[in-house]
């Protein structure tokens, strides 16, 4: 399969780092993530320079003000800083902000995707940490609708949130990359309904959630399982349908991407070995997605494949196991053509 170059071919973005200072890890946030006349339950620091020590700015439970951000964009600042300790109570604030954030005609599409990317990675690996927590899993439903609505609005861009999209592979990263790319081709697909394209977003989310209770070292082993190793990792899909279902979060759309996300059309996937029509369309634009980042993503026994080495992959070697045209559809989506 050869493929021809779109000017819309997806490039990884460079994004900032957490920094180490006197014995205190920051995380970088953008600006657009606090809200004016909010009061933000955590500290904000800024850094003037590389070098320079981190400098509170704004100290928790201060309302901030229009003059607060005056100031810093007079200044040239770009982002903001929250201490570690802090991390959770500023993914908290953002999740309870998010719509007005998205819906903000001041941010550009660029600080929105990766405010949303941010957030949605913090829910998620709230969710894979506490997978029978009730609070989590309803903040696992809030980002899926967040991110559903931010992809159907109107000025919405794509390019903009795929380059946000990490490169390095956690676990919940890969959650989160799989669920943009499923829902950007069942956009593609024609699948316009909220309520559709909601349980898509949520069955994504938490596809791999049943990973989370597999111990570390099988999941990031360089070299190749063991029998007994391998059937617990065919294991996670049943146990993350039983966590679900038992916990009667998503509906049965999601629990079927949860479910059966590793099946196959000709038959070689598991844990059922479904093949065809036994095989929704919307599980099949999850496996995609889900197979794609997995080339796309450095791991510790893998360096991470090019888009066009990852697509010529699953063109090629592939045939057979994935819908051929929703395939084709999702390479259109990555700006080639097959």
């Amino acid at each position: 399969m050869e493929f021809n170059a779109s000017p819309g071919l997806i490039v990884p973005p460079v994004q900032a780092r957490p920094a180490q200072y006197h014995g205190h890890t920051y995380y970088p946030i953008g600006m657009g993530s606090i809200r004016i006349n909010s009061t933000p339950s955590f500290d904000l620091f800024l850094r003037p320079g590389p070098e320079q020590p981190f400098v509170l700015y704004c100290e928790r439970n201060t309302p901030f003000a229009e003059e607060a951000r005056r100031r810093l964009e007079l200044s040239r600042i770009e982002m903001l800083w929250v201490r570690q300790d802090d991390l959770h109570g500023y993914n908290l604030y953002v999740s309870d902000h998010l719509a007005s954030i998205l819906s903000d005609g001041a941010q550009s599409p660029a600080e929105k995707a990766t405010i949303l990317y941010d957030c949605a990675q913090a829910v998620v690996g709230e969710v894979l940490r506490q997978p029978r927590s009730k609070e989590a899993l309803a903040r696992g439903k809030q980002i899926a609708r967040h991110t559903v609505d931010y992809m159907t609005a109107d000025d919405f861009k794509v390019e903009p949130l795929l380059r946000s999209l990490s490169s390095e592979y956690y676990l919940y990263t890969h959650s989160v990359n799989v669920a943009t790319y499923s829902i950007a081709l069942a956009m593609r697909a024609g699948f316009g309904d909220q309520a559709t394209l909601r349980e898509i977003a949520h069955g994504a989310l938490l596809h791999d959630i049943g990973e989370s209770m597999i111990d570390p070292e099988i999941l990031n082993k360089p070299g190749n399982l063991s029998g007994a190793e391998w059937e617990i990792v065919r294991a996670h899909p049943e146990a993350g349908y039983r966590i679900l279902h038992e916990m009667g979060n998503l509906g049965e759309i999601a629990l079927d991407i949860v479910l059966h996300h590793h099946e196959r059309l000709n038959g070689t996937g598991y844990p059922h070995q479904l093949r065809e029509a036994r095989i929704s369309p919307f599980v099949r634009m999850v496996t995609i997605a889900d197979i794609f980042d997995a080339l796309t993503t450095d791991r510790f026994y893998q360096k991470r494949r090019s888009t066009f080495e990852a697509l010529s992959m699953m063109h090629k070697t592939m045939r057979g196991e994935l819908d051929p045209a929703l395939l084709r559809a999702f390479t259109e989506i990555l700006g080639l053509r097959p």
